[in-house]
This record gives C-alpha cells, sequence and structure tokens, in this order.
C-alpha cells in the first residue's frame, strides 16, 4: 500500500473509531438520564424539603426546632382494615372542640369520605364542606383531613394550612387483608368450601382487579398505581418518596406505642388520645397456615415492603424519644383505662351505650364512631 492510501486508510480509521465513541457516550447518557418517575421524585423531595422540616428514614432532621409546638393542621390519610378509625375520632375529638375545620365530602353525611374519587386543586369548591364560619365561605386553609381519600401530597398542600403534618397508619399485610377479606365480602367469586380455600383461590386469580380493597390495598390509598404493583424498582421509589412526605406512619400492631407517639411528635396532651376500638367486628376470620401466609406474602409484595420499611423507621423513632416515651407509654396507659371506667365502668363501651343520650359530654367524646363525625358535619356544614 502507497504512503498516501496508508494515510487516507488511518484517517478513516480514526475517523470510524471517533464516531464509535461519540455514539458510545451518547448511549451512556440516554441510559443514565433519570426517568420521569425519578424526575418526579426529585423535584418533589426538593419541592418539599424547601417548605418544612421533615424526617426521613425515621431520623428527625437536626433543623427542627427543640421547643415543642403544638400542631393543629394534620392530614391522617385513612387507610382500609389497619385501626385508622380509632385513629379518625381521636381526629375528630381534638379537632371538634378546638373549632378546627376538617376536609369532609359535602354529600356524604354519612361518613364525608371520598375514597378512590379524584381529588384535584379545583376539588375544594366542587365537593368539600367550606371551613367553619369566617364570615366569607372560603375553601383554602383547612386545619385536618381524617378520611378515606388517596393521597397526593401536592394537591392536599394546596388546600391545607401550611405547615401541615401528615400522619398514616398500616397493619401487617398478612392480617390486613384477612380482615378486608371478610369485611369487603372479597371472597364472592372464589371456590373453596371453607374461608380458608376462599382467601387461598383468591390470592391465586385475579379477582383483585374487582375491588380497590384487596391487593395491596394499604399501598394503593398512599399513592401506588396498579400497574406498579410487580415493579419493584418503582415500588422502592414509591417508598422513599413517602418517606419524604409522611411526617410519621403509626403501625397498627403497636397502638398504645403509635398514638403516645404521636401526642409527643404533635405535642398534644396524653389525654388528647385516649381512644376506643372501632369497628373492631368478631365475625370468622380465616385461619393462617403456612401456605396462606406465603401466598398472601407474595400476593400483597408491595404492601409488604411498604410495612417492613415502617416498622423499622417507627422503632427509629421511638428510641430517638429516649426514656421519657417508656414513662409517657405507662402513664397513658392508667389514664386510657381511668378514663374508660369513669365513663364506661368497663375497659370496653357497653353495647347499650348510646352517643348524646347518657353519662355525659366529656365520655360521649370518647366513644367515637358516627356520633363524632355527626357533631363534626353538623358544625361544618353550611350553604355557600
Amino acid at each position: 500500500m502507497g504512503t498516501c492510501e496508508e494515510t487516507k486508510y488511518r484517517v478513516y480509521l480514526l475517523c470510524m473509531v471517533t464516531c464509535f465513541l461519540i455514539l458510545l457516550r451518547r448511549s451512556t447518557v440516554v441510559q443514565n438520564q433519570p426517568t420521569p418517575e425519578i424526575k418526579s421524585f426529585i423535584t418533589r423531595h426538593n419541592l418539599i424539603a424547601s417548605q418544612s422540616n421533615r424526617s426521613y428514614n425515621g431520623v428527625q432532621n437536626k433543623s427542627q426546632p427543640a421547643i415543642c409546638s403544638r400542631q393543629d393542621n394534620v392530614v391522617f390519610i385513612k387507610t382500609h382494615k389497619t385501626g385508622g378509625s380509632t385513629v379518625q375520632s381521636i381526629m375528630y375529638r381534638y379537632g371538634y372542640i378546638r373549632d378546627l375545620s376538617f376536609v369532609i365530602r359535602r354529600t356524604n353525611e354519612n361518613n364525608g369520605h371520598i375514597r378512590f374519587m379524584e381529588v384535584t386543586k379545583d376539588s375544594p369548591t366542587k365537593m368539600f364542606l367550606p371551613l367553619l364560619d369566617t364570615g366569607t365561605c372560603s375553601f383554602r386553609g383547612y386545619n385536618m383531613s381524617a378520611i378515606h381519600v388517596v393521597h397526593d401530597w401536592e394537591i392536599f398542600e394546596s388546600f391545607m394550612n401550611p405547615g401541615t403534618k401528615y400522619i398514616t397508619i398500616l397493619r401487617d399485610p398478612v392480617f390486613q387483608l384477612r380482615s378486608a377479606f371478610m369485611f369487603f365480602r372479597l371472597y364472592i367469586g372464589t371456590i373453596g368450601k371453607t374461608a380458608e380455600d376462599k382467601l387461598l383461590q383468591y390470592t391465586k386469580r385475579n379477582l383483585w382487579k374487582l375491588s380497590n380493597y384487596g391487593k395491596n390495598s394499604q399501598s394503593k390509598v398512599l399513592g401506588l398505581k396498579t400497574e406498579y404493583f410487580e415493579d419493584e424498582a418503582k415500588i422502592k421509589l414509591f417508598i422513599n418518596q413517602l418517606d419524604i412526605e409522611l411526617d410519621l406512619v403509626l403501625i397498627h400492631e403497636y397502638f398504645d406505642e403509635s398514638v403516645v407517639l404521636l401526642a409527643r411528635e404533635l405535642c398534644w396532651n396524653l389525654e388528647d388520645v385516649v381512644y376506643t376500638i372501632e369497628n373492631n367486628r368478631s365475625n370468622h376470620k380465616p385461619n393462617l397456615d403456612s401456605e396462606l401466609l406465603d401466598n398472601i406474602r407474595k400476593f400483597n409484595h408491595a404492601d409488604v415492603l411498604l410495612y417492613d420499611h415502617f416498622n423499622q423507621t417507627f422503632w427509629k423513632r421511638i428510641e430517638q424519644q429516649g426514656p421519657m416515651f417508656w414513662r409517657d407509654l405507662e402513664e397513658f396507659r392508667k389514664l386510657q383505662n381511668k378514663t374508660m371506667y369513669k365513663c364506661f365502668n368497663s375497659s370496653t363501651i357497653p353495647e347499650d351505650y348510646v352517643s348524646g343520650h347518657n353519662i355525659s359530654d366529656y365520655c360521649d367524646r370518647y366513644a367515637g364512631g358516627n356520633f363524632l363525625f355527626k357533631n363534626v358535619f353538623t358544625k361544618q356544614n353550611r350553604p355557600c
């Protein structure tokens, strides 16, 4: 090969290698670009961080003030069959006696729930009761929400008061599904002679698509889309986002510890979180053998990851409280017992107790349930 031709060949070869490297670099850059979900996560993370001092992975932000200040602005995202009705009653009792305004669906006089309806920034004027009488009809600046509604931090921030705290409650997904299976009659359409057989079949088929209350229902209420139920990366991203958005996650299995932690985090009195158990039904529930346990955990995979994560952060939060937490817990249990016996002469509400008809206003506030909601609804309901 002549010198001239050899030189041209080398130049050609060099150009080809250079082009290949450029294309490789561009390909790598494209592959490393964040997905739309990751971009959304980063944007929301930065937005929340700029607006408030929050916890992350159960570790309190060091920039939070050391002096405790009572929090009257709280969103409680009520999950299904997790003890949420009991927490809801605590919220209604606290807010009612302090004239706080609640997010309540005005066309639902039974419980005010919105459940799986879409909520937008325009929803207050279209769906909610107005704020308590302020001289004008106002739909911005609510103090509290304690209803069933799908969590969307950005939407709620548009009509809640500034500095609102966001909390929820989770339950072991195995026992949560077992409870929901009976309560919401998810067994309809299943095959089997026993409740155990029906629940096992339910976890093996696609019947969950017929109801919002079956598969991964805790994650669904907190904002995970059904198309991501089997997507491990999306589930972890979802949990990380909740880690930023939620100020506190209560755990059903440790209810007393949860409400004491709630009182300490919101700077409420222990008396504010005394409770009576709601919706504790004694209907037959399926027994759980090893096969059924394993199937439910696989079936509710997203909820299992969600619960395991926040169960860990829950105990980290308690550990940070120091020894005074355990003294408060002991004091709370004494107060709980004292209140129940003062009002109902037992540790539970008697079946013949009628709210608003006997004992006292003080004790009626601890009866919870529909009586409390009706009071809140009536107080806030007015024409606009």
